[in-house]
């Protein structure tokens, strides 16, 4: 995990009261959440080949992310519509990537700040000749 139980309880010590195996199920949950707002580049780079300060903003976007979690629960999926019965419901897109992913906003603004969330993927081209 990109953060543990002991770095959350340092970091915000508000979740004191709280058991731990709690704990460390929410920080799973937004290393998953994490993982896809940063399409996976984490794993691919290694998380301990990354700078020492992307993974401090990648851990406090962990607790964070967990926060958010325990507060409004796990969105695995952007659901944009749903029917029950004769009632349909059709989600309207914000346009705000961290609401479509369901993270907290703080969470993916730290992680903005490491240079992992853009959806941009550089190409390089050669000139023929």
């Amino acid at each position: 995990m990109y953060a543990d139980v002991n770095f959350y309880l340092e970091s915000f010590p508000h979740g004191q009261q709280e058991a731990s195996c709690e704990i460390e199920a929410s920080l799973a949950l937004a290393e998953i959440k994490i993982d896809e707002a940063t399409f996976n580049r984490i794993k691919g780079r290694g998380f301990e080949n990354l700078t020492a300060f992307q993974q401090e903003r990648i851990k406090l976007a962990a607790c964070y992310q967990a926060d958010y979690i325990r507060e409004n629960g796990y969105d695995g999926a952007g659901i944009q519509s749903y029917s029950v019965l004769d009632i349909s419901v059709t989600v309207k897109d914000s346009g705000k990537v961290y609401e479509s992913l369901g993270i907290s906003p703080v969470a993916y603004a730290l992680l903005q700040q490491t240079g992992l969330t853009g959806r941009i993927v550089s190409v390089s081209y050669t000139h023929l000749r």
